[in-house]
């Protein structure tokens, strides 16, 4: 198999170690600039269970008359998370999640961005090739153009600026569950983790299945979060973390017996890995990384990796509390992320008659079966320089570089691509054996092979994890835009350290 993909080289251990390079970038940002500290151990998880605050879902902005007219702020004023007040966050408009913006296919989104991260005398720390207040915008998953005023990566909005975004959603855009964060390649890591995203939702998809016609929905963002004496902590270990939803700890969830709610489930996690599961409940799955599956399944436990979006419906089961959790996942020496609670389901009340979600939701697309143009393969591997004492991450052997160009994709064909989270390079460079999520911009993709046997795709996805010495096959159909982008680990210290590489589509 391997040798069918031509190897795109134009595409550009301990703790100890890792994490001295964590702190000698996000940390520099903390200690200089806001004085941030260590975590202590999660709170037991009786107390988080114990929880009576309801879930509260991020404010909402929508457009009106074809066109989403709104403002994001970006600052660094104190805001309130996991019910009190911190410094050292970062957010838009004062919200930890930001503003959820609710669009519907076809609209045009007219999107000002103004930096105002206030962060004194910062200078790129070691290893970054920005300062870490620069600014820019990615709509997470959307099919729009790469092109500036869309999402484009590479501009830099320096602080005190404002960026207009303007540009038109397609008029047979996906609906579901999107979001929207910095692209700024070295400081990405930071500031997803201190507070910058949102959730995007493109109206349509699941919520327009006919058995699922006015359902209540639920958007939930998961996030992880270290505070200390009342400011935001990094350098701090995945066991030592809390995780959020909507930035409360494990809220309540209510739901009728018998009632069939939506939930769409975002990982804005800068690193962490979920793996959810909900008491005495499973999930229907109908959508994935905001694209409605044709064919749901249900099921028990959902891997969620960095950036990773799901959408399923819940039933109400016996009157009672149920825990809503991830049951932890370990995606390597450095990703050893526990078990916690992320709510309390709570039944109660006038039972419900349950809602059926079909089997059959859609058709799989032409291209899934249709002629490949080209075959490609990127490989994954990491390693770590001694003498600077840091870790390096890469993409075909070469690490990152904005102003390299990658690979050439025309415009209207199909590839297929072969990922490979390649062991024996990694070792061999003295990194660390890991998981790597990974994600391309602007089109999705079909997973059709893992380790060469064939699998079952029950929809498209913009976001694969590919254990270590796994070998997954995609493919994708290059559609409607042309203009350059990246694809890249979504671990977002990988990212960051140099595991993205470049692609453009030409006509």
């Amino acid at each position: 198999m391997k040798n069918q993909y031509e190897i795109q080289e134009d595409a550009d251990t301990d703790l100890s170690r890792r994490r001295t390079l964590f702190l000698g970038a996000a940390g520099i940002i903390g200690r200089i600039a806001l004085g941030w500290g260590l975590l202590p151990q999660n709170l037991p998880a009786a107390t988080l269970a114990a929880s009576e605050i309801a879930l509260k879902e991020p404010p909402l902005v929508k457009s009106a008359g074809g066109v989403l007219k709104a403002a994001l702020q970006a600052t660094t004023k104190p805001v309130k998370v996991i019910g009190q007040l911190i410094t050292g966050a970062m957010t838009y408009n004062g919200h930890y999640p930001g503003p959820t913006l609710r669009v519907k296919p076809g609209d045009r989104i007219r999107l000002k961005v103004r930096n105002d991260l206030d962060l004194p005398n910062m200078t790129p720390p070691a290893g970054m090739n920005m300062a870490p207040n620069m600014l820019n915008t990615h709509f997470h998953g959307m099919h729009v153009s790469p092109l500036p005023k869309a999402d484009n990566i590479y501009l830099d909005i320096p602080f005190g600026k404002s960026y207009d975004y303007d540009f038109q959603v397609p008029s047979n855009h996906p609906g579901g569950l999107y979001w929207y964060h910095p692209h700024v390649h070295g400081v990405v890591d930071t500031q997803i983790y201190s507070g910058l995203s949102g959730m995007l939702l493109v109206e349509g998809g699941a919520e327009h299945i006919p058995a699922l016609q006015g359902v209540r929905q639920r958007l939930l963002a998961l996030k992880n979060i270290a505070v200390k004496d009342g400011a935001l902590a990094t350098g701090v270990a995945p066991p030592a973390q809390q995780h959020t939803t909507n930035g409360q700890l494990a809220p309540s969830i209510a739901i009728r017996p018998g009632e069939t709610q939506l939930w769409r489930v975002v990982n804005m996690g800068n690193e962490p890995y979920y793996q959810l599961s909900l008491e005495g409940h499973s999930f229907t799955v109908v959508a994935e990384d905001g694209a409605m599956l044709w064919e749901s399944y249900t099921t028990e436990t959902l891997l969620l990796p960095p950036g990773k979006r799901f959408e399923f419906t819940v039933t109400g089961g016996k009157a009672g509390r149920y825990a809503f959790k991830t049951l932890g996942y370990n995606s390597g020496p450095f990703g050893d992320w526990r078990a916690a609670e992320l709510g309390v389901l709570v039944v109660g009340g006038n039972k419900d008659t349950p809602r059926q979600v079909p089997t059959l939701l859609g058709e799989a697309p032409a291209y899934l079966t249709g002629p490949i143009a080209k075959r490609r393969f990127i490989r994954f591997s990491e390693g770590f320089d001694a003498s600077a004492n840091m870790p390096y991450f890469e993409i075909n052997g070469k690490t990152f570089e904005p102003l390299t160009n990658g690979a050439q994709i025309k415009l209207g064909t199909t590839e297929e691509w072969l990922i490979y989270n390649d062991i024996k390079q990694t070792e061999a460079k003295g990194g660390a054996v890991e998981d790597h999520p990974f994600h391309i911009h602007v089109n999705n993709f079909i997973v059709t092979e893992i380790d060469g046997k064939p699998v079952k795709a029950y929809g498209a996805q913009d976001i694969v994890n590919v254990r270590p010495g796994e070998k997954i096959l995609i493919r994708m159909a290059f559609a409607d835009f042309v203009g350059k982008s990246v694809f890249h680990c979504h671990i977002l210290f990988h990212e960051d350290n140099g595991m993205m590489a470049n692609f453009e589509i030409v006509p």
